[in-house]
């Protein structure tokens, strides 16, 4: 069976950037059943930017570039998803310890699609994301 994801911002930049660990990441993503939102493809695309000498709109093309070599499909962000997103607020913080207003999002996103969130880095080690999957 096809594992479905959900690719978080993290994920989409490390492989942008070639980030240690990009091409098993970017293997996994490939085989499997992916999509992300549309909020992380604007986050991507700004991150991208903080990183690299683009224009927004360059950066974002390189993101729907690289989605698209993946097969990730990008997706409208669902509204009962923010119920998740909230919660996610409420349970796991805010900031520095705790997950941002995109971290959320994706949390919410993945939570609402009963997908495993494909993520590089700590921010949601200590959440309940993919326990349920």
């Amino acid at each position: 069976m096809t594992e479905i994801v959900l690719v978080e911002t993290s994920a989409l930049v490390a492989i942008i950037l070639e980030e240690p660990g990009w091409r098993p990441l970017a293997e996994r993503i490939a085989a499997a059943s992916a999509s992300t939102t549309c909020f992380n493809v604007f986050e991507a695309a700004l991150a991208v930017v903080r990183e690299i000498d683009l224009t927004p709109s360059a950066a974002h093309r390189i993101v729907l570039e690289t989605a698209a070599r993946l097969d990730v499909q990008i997706r409208d962000y669902a509204s009962q998803a923010i119920l998740h997103a909230v919660s996610a607020r409420e349970r796991f913080g805010a900031g520095r310890r705790g997950l941002n207003m995109g971290d959320c999002l994706s949390y919410g996103a993945a939570k609402e699609g009963r997908a495993r969130l494909i993520y590089v880095g700590e921010d949601f080690a200590q959440t309940d994301v993919n326990d349920d999957v």
